[in-house]
């Protein structure tokens, strides 16, 4: 049970998290046809994702509840599939193929990418 209400912290939080970071890039960028807000909310999701896992594949480096908020809660609450399938489906049915394509590239690749430089640099730090 108290790793379920640590997991529930960590979302909560990455929730609000992720609600705030939207409005800051969609204040200070604009609005465009470009769901640029969830990409880099996506993409800093992965790079922190990235330097956890690398951190906890050195050793145990915290308790098991903290792993979990963190992970599953905080990361999860902060990024979005589903958001990112909506917004893609809505460029495709739009006619904005390019674009569209360009946005499941740039997650998915910039996404790993981002993730193993996190999961190396956190495994260089320690």
């Amino acid at each position: 049970m108290q790793t379920l209400i640590c997991v529930g912290l960590g979302s909560f939080c990455g929730g609000i998290m992720r609600y705030g970071c939207g409005l800051w890039v969609q204040q200070h960028w604009g609005e465009s046809g470009f769901p640029r807000h969830t990409l880099l909310i996506n993409l800093g999701g992965c790079l922190l994702l990235g330097v956890l896992n690398g951190l906890f594949s050195l050793r145990e480096l915290m308790h098991p509840d903290l792993r979990a908020a963190l992970t599953v809660g905080l990361c999860g609450g902060f990024t979005t599939f589903s958001t990112f399938s909506q917004e893609s489906f809505r460029l495709m049915r739009s006619g904005a193929w390019v674009s569209a394509l360009s946005y499941v590239a740039l997650s998915v690749f910039l996404g790993l990418i981002l993730f193993g430089a996190g999961w190396w640099a956190a495994r260089r730090v320690i």
